[in-house]
């Protein structure tokens, strides 16, 4: 089945992606006017009480201030054209998808959209002899509020000095901490060491063991991943301390430090934080 078919790269202007898939490799195109991306509510609350003009704000909001956000409606109509046979396989192409996690690029700069894909009722359009011309069908991405941006990674200094740094978006993000350990080779005693990282003062702990490692192994990876609530160590899940809470960085100046401590078993180490720029428009 081929899915480059130069009719496609002919029609398709928009530059529209799905999973980075450009939508003339779906061999379709968009129709005129056929984008719209409707709105992202705020979650708020509002609760009326005698003699208090516009009742009281009962919004849950984040350690930064901001509201939760609905999801949001994204629709693309989108055609296919040719014989019967090439409009086919485009409603196969595209239809594969249906129900999907996808990434939907090229309707903003800033990044992009994501969510779960439901491609909708295709509408035929026949010639005076019965014959398939075209057909039509609207896309519905049924997406997060915020336009995703490209990763970054902001590489730390070592022994908890302080490193700084801009987060990019509008909303808080999340962030991913990284340490690369390469614990000392063979013979050494099981030593205990907490891994310590700071975001803008919030401070999280995770406690470890390091028992060295055989002379080739690579640096080993300690991942705390502050979106999905979840820290692994080598792929095996650990926990942070009780007290402490997976911390989020607002767009703007930040200051990062991280640590391990003791250093009893480490013969090197590196860190690094990654994120990913939240866009609200």
């Amino acid at each position: 089945m081929n899915t480059n078919r130069i009719r496609g790269l002919r029609l398709d202007q928009s530059h529209l992606t799905i999973d980075g898939k450009h939508l003339s490799d779906y061999s379709v195109f968009t129709v005129t006017d056929g984008i719209t991306i409707n709105e992202a509510k705020p979650v708020t609350s509002f609760q009326s009480a005698p003699g208090h003009s516009g009742g009281w704000d009962m919004t849950l909001d984040d350690p930064h201030g901001y509201p939760a956000i609905e999801r949001r409606e994204i629709t693309i109509r989108i055609a296919a054209t040719g014989d019967p046979l090439e409009i086919e396989e485009a409603k196969a192409l595209i239809g594969g998808d249906n129900g999907r996690n996808v990434s939907v690029g090229g309707l903003t700069t800033l990044g992009e959209y994501r969510g779960r894909l439901n491609v909708g009722e295709w509408e035929d359009q026949y010639d005076a002899a019965g014959t398939v011309q075209w057909s039509i069908c609207p896309l519905t991405l049924d997406a997060e509020p915020y336009a995703y941006g490209t990763e970054q990674r902001i590489n730390l200094a070592l022994d908890g000095k302080a490193t700084h740094a801009r987060i990019l978006g509008n909303r808080p993000a999340p962030p991913v901490f990284h340490q690369l350990i390469d614990e000392k080779v063979d013979d050494v005693t099981p030593a205990v060491a907490t891994h310590t990282f700071t975001a803008n003062g919030n401070t999280i702990h995770v406690a470890n063991t390091l028992t060295g490692a055989g002379l080739w192994d690579p640096p080993h990876p300690l991942i705390i991943d502050c979106e999905r609530h979840r820290v692994t160590w080598q792929g095996e899940e650990r926990a942070i301390a009780i007290d402490d809470d997976y911390p989020t960085m607002p767009p703007g100046p930040v200051t990062f430090s991280g640590t391990v401590s003791p250093k009893t078993n480490v013969r090197k180490y590196t860190q690094y934080v990654t994120y990913t720029p939240r866009w609200l428009i």
